[in-house]
């Protein structure tokens, strides 16, 4: 059980750095929409740390996973055209090298995310953590879907307005 503690150690340290990233985010671009959707990924991320903090604690103390339910329930959604940014933003996309970024590290994080979440739920043994854990990792793909759509509809405007696109 000491291996799961570590794990989940470093879980939270990954859900922080998901949160200050996209709180960062947020701050740093100019689009309404966005600043509200990288709030809100922010805020999701918040609520995995605290979880899972919980968690922790509960352990520590009961040796039990008395593990609080999540609902699993993202605020972002890959509903619509442009999920995060706004149809206006994406028309000026060419200079926007930072949002860009924030789009492909936000990837990586949420990627990285799921197949952690992933490959610890294939080795639990305790119920109420796997099912965590199974919430846990559908909440990152909603998260991971938006972030890609997002960027494929980036790249798509960022070439045709660069004239990269010879088709």
């Amino acid at each position: 059980m000491d291996r799961t503690i570590e794990m989940l150690k470093l879980a939270i340290l990954a859900e922080q750095d998901g949160y200050h990233h996209y709180l960062t985010a947020s701050a740093i671009t100019t689009d309404k929409k966005a600043q509200e959707v990288f709030k809100a990924l922010a805020q999701d991320e918040e609520l995995h740390r605290k979880t899972l903090l919980d968690g922790i604690a509960s352990y520590g103390r009961d040796k039990k996973w008395n593990l609080a339910a999540i609902d699993g329930k993202s605020k972002v959604s890959a509903a619509g055209p442009s999920p995060i940014f706004s149809a206006d933003f994406v028309k000026r996309i060419k200079d926007k090298h930072y949002e860009m970024s924030a789009l492909s590290i936000g990837i990586l994080l949420e990627q990285n995310s799921i197949d952690f979440y992933s490959k610890m739920k294939s080795k639990a043994k305790n119920a109420k953590l796997k099912t965590l854990l199974s919430v846990l990792v559908a909440w990152e793909k909603k998260h991971l879907e938006a972030l890609v759509k997002q960027q494929k509809l980036f790249m798509s405007a960022y070439w045709e307005e660069a004239r990269f696109q010879p088709f």
